[in-house]
């Protein structure tokens, strides 16, 4: 029953809990996000450490390496020359990647500073941008390297065997392939 002394919420008294609630929910949106980003620069950090100890013992990256070379039959020869190309590339690889994640932590550092500093963020974004520049050029000039060891054929093979993993990835983890 309905009685007098209840009365039911108006529109305006709903519109004013909504704005109250964000009120409190903007500023916790925006620790967490920022927290986010902490967090995955960290998790970035240790992935690449990771990366970086099992490629110079041939780890994860060596054996997906070897894999591919397994699929295209490569000579020893050829094996030692592309082992070779990206052994030498390994040390310049990893210290523009921990240049990288210096540039992510001053980031972080500036977003979660008093005050943020537009220009000093504008800095780091373009520093940031430069070092993802120099590891695609980098990435870039060892397949080139690898690809000129070997044949057509080869090649070929390698890019339908990546074709076939990338397929499988999009598959297994239900993204669109674009």
């Amino acid at each position: 029953m309905h009685t007098d002394n209840q009365t039911q919420p108006t529109h305006t008294d709903t519109k004013l809990k909504r704005r109250r609630s964000w009120r409190f929910l903007a500023p916790a949106l925006a620790v967490l996000t920022l927290g986010g980003g902490v967090v995955a620069t960290a998790a970035h950090a240790q992935m690449a450490e990771q990366a970086d100890a099992d490629a110079a013992g041939g780890g994860f990256g060596g054996h997906r390496l070897q894999k591919l070379l397994d699929k295209v039959n490569a000579t020893p020869a050829q094996r030692s020359q592309i082992e070779g190309i990206w052994s030498n590339l390994r040390p310049q690889m990893k210290a523009n990647r921990q240049q990288h994640m210096a540039l992510h932590q001053q980031m972080t550092a500036a977003f979660t500073a008093p005050t943020v500093d537009a220009a000093q963020v504008e800095q780091l974004r373009q520093q940031s941008m430069a070092a993802a520049d120099k590891q695609s050029q980098l990435f870039t000039q060892g397949l080139v390297q690898t690809a000129q060891v070997l044949s057509q054929a080869q090649r070929q093979q390698a890019a339908a065997a990546i074709e076939q993993a990338r397929a499988r990835f999009h598959h297994h983890f239900g993204h669109e392939q674009q």
